[in-house]
């Protein structure tokens, strides 16, 4: 095995010049693209060229990524690279592992400044809102309750360290919803998503028992939107082969509602199946990440939710449909109005934070809306 391997270096050393030299005069040829849907990003476009940026160094930097960008054949490139990384025994690209028929994404080491100052908000926040119930809960990616799943001898963040960190910096205020142990339950079940970052609906239903453990799946119509999502983590490896299923739960006792979107238009789901058939397949819940969303709900409940949220939350709001009377989602990277007014205006009696880890170590958006 090692001969072979050694063999596939000294190919890839011995190929790779000529590679570039024509890939750089095709690329001067065909025109450029603008998007890539193998990593779901924009592409850099051939830079201008003039006295200033070529002085500055910025027309050289940017000509750099131009190439990267636009080489031809560069998205079978992705994928022949991550095909080979695999052969040769890699265990990760970037941050993300390459396990068994699943990415995995390491977790993210805190911006320690700005956490220690969105949690002094979040207490700050509590204090001065004592007449709200206040409910923090975090979510543990697949990295720590799936480490099973890792590589053999990986060397992992300690994500459980770093949550345990989080939470005793909490006051009493904020009741703390630890969902660990229940996921953790169901650790080798359809939980996370293996070509994604985020929780399946399956995994978000884990963690709402937590909440309300007098639910059960039976409680719950189970639909297939999509079997052939690919996500952040696929595309951000170029792997091939990893495909996974969405599924969204709809509460078989839900009584009617309707969602109204921050240029208060109204619709009749939460859920949009016009992203089925996009890349961005994951945004069926709550049509993707908003500012401001509220759901006005024909129920018997007198509690009004409020919740600072980022993209893990969309698929766990189908859970709490039947818990409240209003629900009010606002997510802080691009909400920037007055939240007190909001506060106000929505009757709120409950605050409910739901960030996964790795987003919340190094957010930078969430005191800012508190008011900190």
């Amino acid at each position: 095995m090692k001969k072979y391997q050694n063999l596939v270096r000294r190919t890839i050393t011995l190929c790779m010049p000529v590679i570039l030299i024509l890939g750089l005069v095709i690329n001067l040829v065909f025109p450029d693209r603008e998007l890539s849907f193998v990593e779901n990003r924009s592409l850099q476009r051939f830079p201008e060229m003039d006295r200033t940026s070529i002085l500055d160094g910025s027309f050289e930097t940017k000509l750099s990524s131009w190439f990267a960008d636009q080489f031809v054949g560069r998205n079978g490139f992705i994928h022949l690279r991550y095909g080979m990384l695999k052969l040769l025994g890699q265990k990760k690209i970037d941050d993300i592992y390459l396990c068994k028929n699943q990415l995995i994404e390491d977790a993210k080491l805190p911006n320690k400044e700005q956490m220690a100052r969105n949690l002094s908000a979040i207490n700050k926040f509590s204090k001065s809102h004592s007449d709200l119930n206040t409910t923090f809960l975090l979510v543990p990616n697949a990295v720590s309750i799936q480490e099973d799943h890792l590589p053999y001898l990986s060397d992992e963040n300690d994500q459980n360290k770093i949550m345990d960190s989080i939470y005793k910096k909490l006051k009493s205020s904020v009741s703390i919803v630890d969902v660990r142990k229940n996921l953790k339950k169901h650790s080798d079940e359809y939980i996370y998503y293996k070509s994604d970052h985020h929780w399946t609906s399956l995994g978000a239903f884990y963690a709402y028992q937590k909440l309300n453990d007098a639910v059960s799946l039976n409680d719950y119509e189970q639909m297939v939107v999509s079997k052939n999502f690919k996500g952040t983590l696929a595309n951000g490896t170029g792997s091939f082969g990893i495909k996974d299923t969405i599924f969204i739960f709809v509460n078989k006792k839900l009584n009617d509602y309707y969602v109204q979107e921050a240029d208060n238009k109204k619709k009749g789901s939460i859920y949009d199946s016009s992203f089925i058939d996009s890349k961005d397949k994951y945004s069926v819940f709550l049509g993707g990440n908003k500012s401001i969303q509220r759901i006005e709900l024909e129920n018997n409940s007198k509690k009004h939710l409020l919740i600072f949220k980022d993209s893990y939350a969309n698929s766990f709001v189908q859970f709490l449909m039947n818990d409240y009377r209003t629900i009010t989602i606002v997510d802080p990277r691009y909400y920037n109005e007055n939240i007190e007014k909001v506060i106000q205006e929505d009757f709120i009696t409950d605050v409910m934070y739901l960030y996964n880890t790795n987003t919340f170590v190094d957010d930078t958006s969430l005191a800012d809306v508190l008011g900190e």
